[in-house]
């Protein structure tokens, strides 16, 4: 198999881990939205929303808060999944949930209980990388810890660089936007509530 077929099939899988594509294709023709106003609303190419629904890209958090905006749709209706009836969730590395993938990877524990008030993300930034040129906001409260790596919080009130055993709480809709400005794979250990999903 070519290096392009193999690189082209791991995207397709890494877009279907939460069938971002589906679920987007039928929001936005539940909202009687064509992908070229989807699009112009939220402010991306026709293409990008294209190649989401056909699961060939996994967008970046920032871009799908931004495109799920436009509908508008929160997280947690976009990503309604079968509640799970049990009171304690136990996961691998391998089973969390991909939220997204590559250069920016973060993983998800508790997808599958809609009634949860709080929610656990890991992240893996490699260097240079970041949340995207959208900057993030959440209406809660999210806190962060830097497991390893060096990383730039910047906000309203200014950019912060925290080194690993640092970390960041932010107790309103602030938006803010992470970057790694180290020269290895920054780990960010960070939780959400109420949940985004």
């Amino acid at each position: 198999m070519s290096e392009a077929v193999s690189a082209k099939s791991r995207a397709k899988s890494e877009a279907n881990d939460l069938a971002v594509g589906a679920r987007l294709k039928v929001v936005r023709e539940q909202a009687g939205l064509s992908q070229r106003e989807l699009a112009k609303r939220a402010k991306v190419t026709n293409s990008t929303v294209s190649l989401i629904e056909q699961e060939s890209h996994a967008p970046s958090l920032a871009s799908l808060h931004r495109i799920l905006n436009a509908i508008p749709i929160s997280m947690a209706d976009f990503f309604a999944l079968p509640a799970s009836r049990q009171n304690v969730l136990a996961y691998d590395a391998k089973d969390m949930a991909a939220v997204t993938r590559g250069k920016v990877d973060m993983r998800v524990m508790g997808s599958e209980r809609r009634d949860k008030r709080l929610q656990m993300f890991i992240e893996h930034y490699s260097p240079g990388t970041d949340t995207g040129k959208a900057h993030i906001s959440h209406e809660g409260e999210t806190a962060a810890l830097i497991i390893d790596g060096v990383m730039e919080l910047e906000t309203s009130e200014g950019v912060r660089r925290i080194e690993a055993g640092g970390g960041f709480h932010i107790l309103s809709a602030v938006p803010y936007r992470l970057k790694n400005v180290g020269k290895t794979v920054a780990v960010v250990a960070c939780a959400v509530t109420p949940p985004m999903f």
